[in-house]
């Protein structure tokens, strides 16, 4: 006989039952067995042929990674599926899925026992991660261990033939999870169907509620009351998720590439940020302006639970026409999501739909920037569910995600301080947590240490070697990382925080060497400046910055970030022109401190100054409004400019304060610069693409010059893109277009997100290389040097 170990996602998708099916189908004695860490086979038929047909009849959330056979002695009569084993943990979890069309079909049968009922799932979709406590994934450890199962949902789990053979979390109204809607005081107003009719009449009439979901809850409501809404969260102007009850309501309103509509509609249902309409209907176009001010996208998903379709289904019983909802994070601002009642309490809304299942996990939704390249035109690595898109934060239905890193060790690693994100290693593998937020908030750091307790279980790394964290000394990460550090009694490693960005995007191309353009806000640099324009010859022998923008002020330092005029204000006086702010005291006080700024080499601060000359942006509200803003501007660009923004190339420094007197010689004909409007001129948007892209074609002169990497089938050197700009599509648009011209294959982030949720992957890949304290990797800042 044969016992076959099968590795990857095949715990809580039904995998046992298939097993079972095949060896059936094939006239197989032997077991299956769940080992904590893989799947045990032990069969008398030849492997191949039994993992084929294993391959034909999984479900949609199973992947089989890799797998492995030897001969043993047994004899084994029949077939059968055994007790789970603890064993290691070592094994892919499956993410919570969007509900099958089965499980759909079946929850809207009015003849049928599931009917309205929201917890309907099978082995194939459903909530996994969110309710898993524990390995092997059994019903007693998750979050379904406090509901029974009655004796019809017994004789689905025992029949072999149905798609709930051995679903650990199905359920049905007689003793399964329910809902409640509550009004503002927190009195049960109504439970079951009645609820949701209860919860839908609310929102037809304008209000606000909070509905309580998988892994955590939303804030909904109907889009023409935002205005209300936003006063309400005291969010005036960040962009909101729209939901949309179908894929059709979407057109309606926005565009849909190709290749997106197979990722909206995917089990991960992620939110995908897509072009507005030019011409929707003027409802929707208040709407879609009251939901994403000032940007050219919006974001939008499609109803993954039981909980989304029965919504939409209960406000067409009521008679509204809304085909779309207001469904964003039910968060305070910095805080994690709200998980319990308590906690959705403090926002006081207008009233809560909640259920009675506990959350083990808190998961946001994922959100993603469509991929319109090609594999003739950048390289990528297809994600779960083949999904080829930038994710800007990867959570529920694409977590957990485990990546091949080129080291074996066991290492926590922390991230940064904002988007932080923990990854473990063990084996090979690099396992990174959902979104968990800005470490700056108390909360936010509390759930990060929870997180990389649960990682470090669920995963297996009962002996971390190493704790990573960020080079900068005031992350609140690198404090907790100190902390964990000392409890397991193991370095604490520092890493700088562009070479993160770098090393995260040679584990998600899987090429192991190459010149990395790393566009981002700041992050401490070896010199103990803020950094973020840079050029880091990447690979796992050595990450050196070989080039990077010129040196600009920060005036203020950080609080610059919220005021982008500031920014504008340096550089124009730098070069010896009047920059007017309206503000006698501020033109005073900013011309006063010009020479004691903090100097930076930060392509995200460049996009603020010009989104303050070129759309008047006093005022960051939300972490990356500037920048997201000028997006838009960018990409009304038909005929960039850029010709006249050619300069010299000085000791690997891009020049940034010549092109920004060519700007603004063209912007300002009276030599007097202020923060101004220009959305609607396509002449300032030509003129701002010509420099950006300027600036992208001699970041990639100098990567192709001095970077020592690897190069495609046909010759050409690769050249990769991250950092927190690298979602910016016009931005990326230019970097592809211009390492074609100059003959080099782009490499592009899929699987790991290119801003700071990846940092934590990048550090723990680093980890592995601290050979006796003598890794290349590590930094330690130099004084500041002057100007």
């Amino acid at each position: 006989m044969y016992r076959i170990e099968v590795r990857g996602v095949v715990q809580g998708v039904g995998f046992r039952p298939s097993v079972k099916r095949a060896a059936d189908n094939i006239g197989a004695s032997g077991f299956v067995r769940n080992d904590g860490s893989h799947v045990t086979i032990v069969c008398d038929k030849d492997p191949d042929l039994f993992i084929d047909e294993i391959k034909k009849i999984i479900g949609p959330m199973a992947r089989i990674e890799e797998w492995s056979s030897t001969t043993v002695e047994d004899d084994i009569k029949d077939f059968s599926i055994l007790r789970s084993l603890e064993g290691e943990r070592d094994s892919s979890l499956p993410p919570d899925t969007a509900i099958c069309d089965n499980c759909l079909k079946e929850m809207m049968d009015p003849n049928g026992r599931r009917y309205l009922y929201p917890f309907t799932n099978c082995t194939d979709c459903g909530a996994r991660y969110t309710l898993i406590e524990g390995l092997p994934y059994d019903r007693e450890r998750t979050s379904m261990s406090e509901f029974g199962m009655c004796d019809r949902c017994s004789n689905e789990y025992s029949d072999i033939s149905f798609r709930r053979f051995h679903a650990q979390t199905l359920s049905c109204r007689s003793n399964g999870p329910r809902y409640r809607y509550l009004g503002n005081d927190l009195e049960e107003i109504s439970d079951g169907w009645n609820g949701f009719m209860d919860c839908a009449k609310d929102i037809q009439k304008g209000r606000t509620v909070i509905v309580k979901g998988w892994g955590g809850m939303h804030i909904v409501t109907d889009p023409g009351g935002m205005d209300e809404m936003r006063k309400w969260y005291g969010r005036p102007n960040k962009p909101f998720a729209i939901m949309a009850k179908d894929i059709g309501t979407v057109r309606e309103f926005a565009e849909i590439p190709d290749h997106s509509e197979r990722t909206l509609t995917s089990p991960a249902r992620p939110i995908l940020l897509l072009k507005k309409k030019d011409d929707p209907s003027s409802w929707a176009r208040k709407a879609l302006d009251l939901a994403s001010p000032g940007l050219s996208s919006i974001g939008v998903h499609l109803p993954y639970s039981g909980i989304h379709h029965l919504l939409f289904r209960a406000l067409e019983e009521i008679g509204s026409d809304l085909g779309w909802l207001v469904m964003t994070s039910a968060n305070p601002p910095g805080e994690p999501m709200a998980l319990t009642l308590v906690d959705a309490k403090r926002m006081e809304a207008d009233g809560y739909l909640v259920h009675d299942r506990r959350i083990s996990a808190r998961c946001d939704d994922s959100v993603l920037v469509p991929n319109r390249y090609g594999t003739d035109r950048a390289h990528t690595v297809p994600g779960p569910f083949d999904i080829r898109s930038f994710p800007i934060r990867k959570a529920r239905g694409l977590i957990p995600d485990p990546l091949e890193i080129p080291h074996k060790r066991q290492v926590l690693s922390l991230g940064a301080e904002r988007n932080v994100t923990i990854t473990v290693t063990r084996n090979g593998r690099s396992y990174t947590s959902p979104y968990i937020g800005n470490s700056r908030h108390p909360d936010v750091l509390d759930h990060a240490k929870d997180t990389s307790r649960r990682f470090m279980d669920l995963f297996g790394v009962n002996d971390p070697e190493f704790v990573s964290v960020d080079l900068h000394p005031r992350y609140e990460t690198v404090e907790l990382g100190s902390e964990l550090a000392d409890e397991f009694g193991v370095p604490l490693l520092r890493f700088q925080h562009h070479r993160a960005h770098a090393a995260s995007l040679l584990v998600d191309s899987r090429i192991r060497s190459m010149p990395v353009v790393v566009l981002d806000g700041v992050g401490y640099g070896d010199d103990g400046r803020p950094w973020g324009g840079e050029i880091i010859d990447a690979s796992w022998d050595g990450m050196e910055r070989i080039g990077h923008l010129q040196y600009f002020g920060l005036p203020g330092g950080d609080s610059s970030v919220y005021h982008p005029e500031r920014i504008a204000h340096w550089l124009t006086i730098e070069n010896g022109k009047e920059f007017d702010l309206d503000d006698d005291d501020a033109n005073y006080l900013l011309k006063a401190s010009h020479a004691k700024a903090v100097l930076t080499s930060s392509m995200g601060r460049l996009l603020d100054a010009l989104s303050s000359i070129l759309l008047g942006v006093t005022w960051r509200s939300y972490d990356g409004e500037p920048a997201m803003r000028l997006e838009t501007l960018l990409g009304r660009s038909k005929d960039p400019r850029t010709s006249i923004f050619r300069t010299e190339i000085s000791k690997g420094q891009v020049d940034v304060l010549t092109r920004w007197d060519i700007l603004t010689e063209h912007l300002f004909k009276d030599g007097i610069v202020t923060p101004s409007y220009r959305s609607g001129d396509r002449s300032s948007a030509d003129l701002a693409m010509g420099m950006v892209g300027s600036i992208i074609d001699d970041m990639i002169s100098l990567a192709i010059e001095k970077g020592d990497g690897t190069r495609d089938g046909r010759g050409r050197p690769y050249v990769g893109l991250s950092g927190g700009v690298a979602y910016d599509l016009p931005i990326v648009d230019a970097f592809v277009s211009s390492c074609h011209e100059k003959g080099a294959f782009p490499v592009l982030h899929s699987r790991v997100p290119p801003g700071d949720g990846g940092i934590s992957v990048g550090q723990a890949a680093l980890s592995g290389f601290d050979l006796d304290g003598r890794s290349p990797f590590i930094r330690k800042p130099d004084k500041v040097n002057g100007r």
